[in-house]
């Protein structure tokens, strides 16, 4: 048993979804408008008046004026608590004597001569930095700038980079203080 459908049966939910969504799709409003907008909103600001004391004070000179506002104590001061809390602070800090860091390492390995080719080669790069050559064995090392964080490197590191391709930012400990 075969059903039938008609042609009209398919088109016409087709054709009423179709319409449905054209009216429901969102449209743009293209009126516009020449008219100026004005309101006076001066009823609602506040109005202050001079007290007589005030206007006594400007009227008289500067060498008869007497204060007449008495010195009032705070209720909730936490002076003292506040003090407490920083003075703790400071002594946990006191020992504290490196802070994390970020240098810039140009080389690594174990010829003496190319670390210092390498370091005065830096002195070209970037003159306002001191490279330091060291040597933790077997390996020298040169190292240039001390940076609290990577954005703060990132931009002798980018300069560096173009000259040394094996540069590399790598973290450090910071001597803080002396």
């Amino acid at each position: 048993m075969k059903t039938i459908v008609s042609k009209s049966a398919i088109v016409f939910p087709i054709v009423t979804i179709a319409t449905l969504l054209q009216f429901c799709a969102p449209t743009a409003s293209t009126s516009t408008s020449n008219a100026v907008y004005e309101e006076d909103l001066s009823i609602y600001r506040p109005s202050y008046t001079l007290e007589d004391e005030t206007v006594a004070a400007e009227n008289s000179t500067e060498e008869s004026y007497t204060s007449t506002v008495e010195y009032v104590t705070p209720t909730n001061d936490i002076k003292t608590e506040l003090d407490t809390v920083l003075y703790r602070i400071k002594k946990s800090r006191e020992n504290i004597k490196y802070v994390d860091g970020f240098s810039i390492q140009l080389y690594s390995g174990n010829n003496r001569d190319k670390a210092n080719q390498v370091k005065v080669k830096v002195y070209e790069v970037l003159e306002e930095q001191r490279p330091r050559v060291s040597y933790d064995q077997p390996n020298y090392k040169v190292r240039v700038g001390e940076y609290y964080s990577r954005l703060e490197a990132n931009t002798d590191f980018v300069t560096l980079q173009n000259h040394f391709s094996r540069a590399v930012l790598v973290p450090v400990k910071i001597k803080i203080g002396d």
